[in-house]
């Protein structure tokens, strides 16, 4: 197994274990219960896209395990993981119906567009270890993919920063943190760095887990 694999895994691992944190605490608190699923799901998500990796970075990528990590890690994370923020820091039913199917809208788009768009398998054969991003045709997966991303980054973004200023605790910082890596390493792949990009993976989503976790611990 090659460090990209390992480091994959790790990510997987520490990603799982944050899911059922927040799964759990979701079921024992109901005034936090939609937030604290959308993290769930988001989380879930960052642990099937970071197998999926560890797949391909230990065996070659073929298209399923692309297409799986495409959508998983590269559409559907950031956007459940924003929403969880935007819901827990602006509660309300009425917001809370409308970003929940806006999002559901945007799951359903998402999954269509990955299974729809051609994959090059030349460009997987000639792959590393981290998944090239170009292998994925069709303009509505990279539109999709950048502009949920960068919202959904905004979103983490702000609402941490909120978050750490409303309760003077620079703990829920480690969110923003965690994003910020993760988003650097998939930023480096666009510019041919490749050598980090599943560490920068395991880093983020402990910072994130770490974040989580700390916050409801005061």
């Amino acid at each position: 197994m090659n460090g990209q694999a390992a480091a994959a895994l790790l990510a997987a691992a520490v990603a799982a274990a944050c899911g059922i944190y927040v799964a759990v605490t979701a079921r024992r608190t109901g005034r936090l219960q939609a937030p604290f699923a959308c993290w769930a799901i988001g989380f879930g998500l960052f642990a099937v896209a970071d197998l999926a990796l560890a797949y391909g970075a230990a065996r070659g990528w073929d298209a399923a395990s692309f297409r799986l990590y495409y959508l998983t890690g590269g559409i559907l994370v950031v956007p459940y993981l924003a929403v969880g923020e935007l819901l827990l820091v602006a509660p309300g039913r009425r917001i809370t119906r409308l970003t929940v199917a806006t999002l559901l809208w945007l799951t359903f788009a998402s999954t269509a567009a990955v299974l729809a768009a051609d994959v090059s398998e030349a460009k997987l054969a000639n792959a590393g270890a981290t998944p090239p991003n170009s292998a994925m045709g069709g303009p509505w997966t990279t539109i999709l993919a950048i502009a949920l991303n960068s919202a959904g980054t905004v979103v983490l973004l702000a609402g941490s920063i909120a978050s750490a200023r409303r309760r003077h605790d620079p703990r829920p910082l480690l969110v923003a943190v965690g994003i910020g890596v993760v988003a650097l390493g998939a930023t480096a792949t666009r510019f041919g760095s490749y050598g980090l990009f599943a560490l920068t993976q395991a880093v983020g989503v402990t910072l994130m887990m770490l974040g989580l976790v700390l916050r409801r611990h005061r």
